[in-house]
């Protein structure tokens, strides 16, 4: 399969940058593509194995649209929260959204995308936290 690689490799390496600010131990992980996935699996990983196993096509259609480095970094991030052991699938969602957030701004791709990765109810929770006024005591 005749992708290049390099661009994913520039991604692994600033995504664990990002991942060193919160984590004291990153383990190094491999990333491959993988053909013939649903469209809705992005990526994943396996049991006891640091290689991300990402969806060759869905890659190439965020590729094709120019939004190849942001994509990467989201869904490459979420895998990586799930090998540094955080099983829980909506606890690593509403991390990967927090992160992508500092890293890119609301507004941005990866900002939309972490959205539409998010549960329902931490993104309802994250609003209604906007809107909310501090007490004042009298």
């Amino acid at each position: 399969m005749p992708f290049p690689l390099i661009s994913i490799d520039i991604v692994l390496e600033d995504l664990k940058e990002e991942l060193k600010k919160r984590w004291k131990d990153i383990p190094n992980a491999t990333v491959k593509l993988v053909e013939y996935l649903p469209p809705t699996v992005l990526a994943y990983v396996k049991a006891n194995d640091t290689t991300i196993y990402v969806n060759a096509q869905q890659y190439l259609k965020a590729k094709n649209a120019g939004h190849e480095y942001e994509y990467l970094f989201v869904i490459l991030l979420h895998e990586y929260l799930h090998l540094l052991g955080i099983a829980d699938e909506r606890e690593v969602r509403r991390i990967d959204l927090e992160i992508v957030e500092e890293k890119f701004g609301e507004g941005s791709y990866a900002h939309r995308l972490a959205l539409e990765l998010a549960d329902p109810r931490d993104i309802y929770l994250k609003e209604s936290q906007k809107t909310l006024r501090p007490h004042t005591y009298i």
